[in-house]
């Protein structure tokens, strides 16, 4: 699906259309820059289906990992963007984060972090725009497995120049595909995660019905979120605001949601030893 468009309107790539962060980039280019902007959007799933997606002027099924998908973008779309978004995640979680091999890293970071660097190589773009959490957060730490060390690449990521410029957008707990995956895989790994030695597990697994574990937990890391920054319950609409500060600040690097409350950082946060 792709609508005509000139030469001189601004083009943006949503690379993860269908999800709770694509979406939000989309409406936030649409309240930003209105409809004259011309917006592509990217998803993958099991099987490929004809799908519309809020807000794209053409839709896009390809695997961003695949060798051919950067002449795909280019036949559909062309290839310069005046932003790239990329929303798009896949690792291994439900365990503590100090746990995570390398390999277990390394095939997260296989589609969550590695495609950054193509996009810059493949694509000539001004901007491309990334997503982190607060995966440092305590609460957080015990279950992000080896997706947090492929956050913690896309912060050191952010904070380094490149050819094009490089956002992250840091955000709270949201509920999304991702959430849902980590709570199923959380209460798979109830009984391993109640023999951990590790305090918070132990308050939460142990001798305790697992899906009661699994939601206790959850509003745990909503609760870290209120004390630790004044808000929680990120939402859709919250992760479009953190987009606007993004258009509105050319300088802003690491912009933070958490809730309804959004300000600047300057510095990528990491995994702690």
């Amino acid at each position: 699906m792709q609508k005509s468009s000139n030469k001189n309107m601004m083009r943006f790539l949503v690379i993860g259309g269908t999800g709770v962060a694509g979406t939000a980039a989309i409406k936030a280019v649409r309240e930003c820059y209105g409809t004259e902007a011309h917006v592509t959007a990217m998803w993958y799933g099991p099987k490929p289906e004809e799908i519309t997606i809020d807000g794209a002027d053409t839709v896009l099924f390809g695997d961003i990992s695949a060798d051919d998908v950067w002449e795909q973008i280019r036949n559909a779309a062309g290839n310069k963007f005046d932003a790239v978004f990329y929303a798009t995640a896949m690792g291994e979680v439900g365990f503590p984060a100090r746990m995570a091999t390398a390999e277990q890293i390394a095939a997260s970071n296989t589609l969550s972090f590695d495609p950054l660097a193509l996009i810059e190589e493949q694509l000539d773009t001004k901007m491309i725009v990334a997503y982190s959490t607060f995966f440092n957060l305590a609460h957080q730490l015990v279950t992000y497995g080896a997706m947090a060390h492929s956050k913690a690449a896309i912060e050191q990521w952010a904070a380094k120049d490149g050819k094009s410029r490089r956002v992250c957008i840091r955000a709270g707990a949201f509920h999304s595909g991702s959430s849902h995956a980590i709570k199923l895989l959380v209460r798979r790994n109830a009984k391993k995660l109640a023999q951990m030695d590790d305090p918070i597990l132990k308050e939460h697994f142990t001798n305790v019905k697992a899906s009661v574990a699994v939601d206790t937990l959850q509003q745990a890391v909503f609760n870290e979120e209120r004390e630790t920054f004044g808000d929680t319950g990120t939402d859709e609409a919250a992760l479009a605001s953190a987009h606007l500060m993004v258009f509105n600040d050319p300088a802003a690097r690491f912009v933070c949601v958490c809730g309804k409350k959004r300000w600047l950082d300057n510095q990528p946060i990491t995994v702690p030893a």
